[in-house]
């Protein structure tokens, strides 16, 4: 799956004709016509935009060529331009308007009545000069957004230490090996999380960890305080063409929460059940500071981490470093693959004819039933021009070949930025970043399993707010030392990893996570409160500051601007605290499991259940069928006590 920029502006093209092709087909349909044929026909605009608009997002986000990139971008703006038309078209809306009477077929119900929903939320009933501001505005949207995007991208930053690695103590050897010092005995690191986050949590030198920390939440900064405030202006001027007073409430219309109300109470109330343990986890903080430094007030946000693993050592006798011998990125891939075909009944295998647009990426089949039912690949390692962080990219949804463009697989890609191993390094992971592994490929599934007769309901097409419960879920399957010990083995000795250390890696885990909690709630605030109101009140940075000082342990640091690299407030726009909400259910759904993890017919209950509908039924009632109840906080509760 790789193209030049000139195929794939052909793929791109051929996928928009066959789009207009149903889109014209739908408006010429005789009024005798019936549902299921008008949805049908209509069905097939999706399947066609299917076969480009994930690739589009994809390559604009790692494609190792620019042109590729810059021709991804284009791509994703003309589809977005055609789908914002047809949201406004009222030929297409009134075929699907005039239909009456009962319909037989609960999935075809839902299709009709969620399109009829989609459309109103298009502003399709709006006069004629609304639409074409409508319109306009959501043109202009997708290009201030990939404008966001692009400038965390290349909104990275360099520090040069001028002690090398004298500077560096308390880091890995394997860290120091992979930044040899220059010959003026320098070192120089990049704001990247393979860089970063290592010095945040292990460097002694308080000072670079300082330096560094500010110099990191500068990206993108001053480039994105001025595009930051157009989304939030353009999002404001679109929700009241809706006929919305703001765009948290436009944004929230179509998910699980409905109401911003509703949001803000939720955020609120994780808020107030995590404080009483943050303040003890913060004091503690300091309690370790002080071990130091006797005369010290408060923690900065630079040394949380920091001191946090000192209190792991101290308390539970455990060091991150230690367990990062048992997790090379190959065996941890490895052993994700193993496991999900054990979990799932199918087989995973390396395909190496599928061309990929990078030499350091995988394409693996999936075979189930004698046949290949899907395809995913991983591009795990960072380089240049490529997305910073960790996500799954959905590239299709799977069509059967009833488009004019001919079957496709549903089809996947994991980007990630760990350690690439080499033949000196294996590529060693914190346990952090295994978790990360498991996380996504808890999203890849979500979007393999769903493959639905109705492509508007195939993949990751249920509500928002719970569609990390998957990835979040399979998360614990990384926490298990029974599970873990079918690949974390030292990448020496080849032993596997002692339950022991498993165990000491729960309970430190376990520690600071209500300071995590307060810090989640913060954005969840902010995203809710930034698209939330007047954009001529709201200063994003003001804002910014004023909730952290007031709502975390954990002052705003002078000269930073987090918010400008803080990339979901594209992606995700007013729906941060989707995270947390999603952690509610999954950890509900996580006590299904019970103590064999790897009991292939629990597996295949929640395949059932909650997976394989993709967006075909309502995810209050996917929980019901799953949990037979709905969700509780008690699992939540129990696992923020667990400190």
């Amino acid at each position: 799956m790789n193209h030049t920029d000139d195929s794939f502006t052909k793929l791109v093209a051929a996928s928009l004709a066959e789009a207009q092709r149903c889109r014209e087909e739908v408006q010429a349909l005789p009024e005798d016509a019936g549902p299921e044929k008008t949805a049908r026909t209509f069905d097939g605009i999706g399947r066609a935009l299917g076969d480009a608009y994930g690739l589009a997002e994809l390559y604009s986000a790692v494609h190792p060529d620019e042109s590729v990139r810059t021709a991804a971008e284009t791509a994703s703006r003309d589809i977005a331009a055609f789908t914002t038309e047809l949201g406004l078209d009222r030929g297409v809306y009134e075929v699907f308007e005039r239909m009456d009477g009962p319909i037989d077929d609960p999935d075809l119900e839902r299709y009709i009545a969620r399109t009829l929903r989609d459309f109103a939320r298009s502003g399709v009933d709006r006069d004629d000069e609304a639409r074409e501001r409508i319109r306009t505005l959501n043109e202009e949207l997708v290009e201030v957004g990939q404008r966001f995007d692009r400038n965390i991208v290349h909104g990275g930053r360099e520090i040069r230490l001028g002690g090398g690695h004298a500077e560096l103590s308390g880091l890995p050897a394997d860290y120091l090996a992979a930044r040899p010092e220059a010959e003026d005995g320098s070192v120089t690191l990049r704001t990247e999380p393979n860089d970063f986050f290592p010095v945040l949590l292990y460097a002694t030198d308080d000072d670079v960890r300082r330096r560094f920390f500010e110099l990191y939440n500068q990206r993108a900064f001053p480039e994105n305080q001025a595009v930051l405030r157009e989304l939030v202006e353009k999002r404001h001027a679109l929700s009241q063409e809706l006929g919305m007073a703001t765009w948290t409430e436009w944004a929230l219309g179509d998910k699980m929460v409905n109401r911003p109300e509703a949001a803000h109470r939720f955020v609120d109330s994780i808020r107030e059940r995590a404080l009483g343990p943050a303040r003890n986890e913060l004091d503690e903080l300091l309690e370790e500071r002080r071990l130091a430094e006797p005369g010290a007030q408060r923690v900065e946000r630079w040394q949380t981490k920091f001191l946090a693993e000192r209190v792991k050592q101290r308390r539970f006798n455990f060091d991150s470093q230690a367990v990062r011998p048992y997790f090379s990125y190959e065996r941890v891939e490895e052993g994700v693959l193993r496991i999900t075909e054990e979990l799932f009944g199918i087989e995973i295998q390396r395909n190496t004819e599928e061309p990929v647009w990078h030499p350091s990426v995988k394409c693996f089949d999936v075979i189930e039933g004698g046949r290949v039912a899907a395809r995913f690949f991983l591009d795990m390692f960072p380089r240049k021009g490529k997305y910073k962080h960790a996500a799954m990219f959905d590239i299709n949804g799977g069509d059967p070949g009833t488009s004019a463009l001919g079957a496709k697989l549903p089809a996947a890609a994991l980007v990630c930025n760990f350690p690439e191993p080499t033949q000196d390094d294996p590529g060693l992971l914190l346990h952090d970043q295994v978790t990360t592994v498991f996380h996504e490929f808890g999203h890849l599934l979500h979007h393999l399993f769903a493959v639905q007769p109705w492509y508007g309901f195939s993949g990751i097409r249920c509500e928002w707010d719970f569609v990390e419960v998957p990835s979040q879920l399979f998360e614990e399957w990384a926490w298990r030392a029974d599970v873990l010990q079918r690949f974390a083995l030292h990448h020496e000795t080849n032993e596997p990893i002692p339950v022991a250390l498993v165990e000491g890696l729960r309970a430190a885990q376990e520690y600071g996570k209500a300071l995590g909690v307060l810090e989640q709630m913060l954005y969840a605030k902010y995203a809710l409160e930034l698209f939330g109101g007047d954009p001529d009140k709201i200063d994003p940075h003001e804002l910014m500051v004023s909730l952290r000082n007031e709502r975390t342990f954990a002052p705003h640091v002078e000269g930073t601007a987090m918010e400008c690299a803080f990339g979901h407030l594209n992606g995700y726009s007013a729906g941060y605290y989707t995270y947390m909400w999603s952690l509610v259910i999954a950890k509900d759904f996580f006590g299904q499991f019970g103590s064999d993890l790897m009991d292939a017919s629990l597996s295949k209950r929640y395949r059932e259940a909650v997976l394989a509908p993709g967006g075909a039924r309502d995810a209050a009632d996917l929980v019901r069928d799953f949990l037979g109840r709905d969700v509780s906080y008690d699992a939540w509760e129990e696992w923020l006590a667990a400190s």
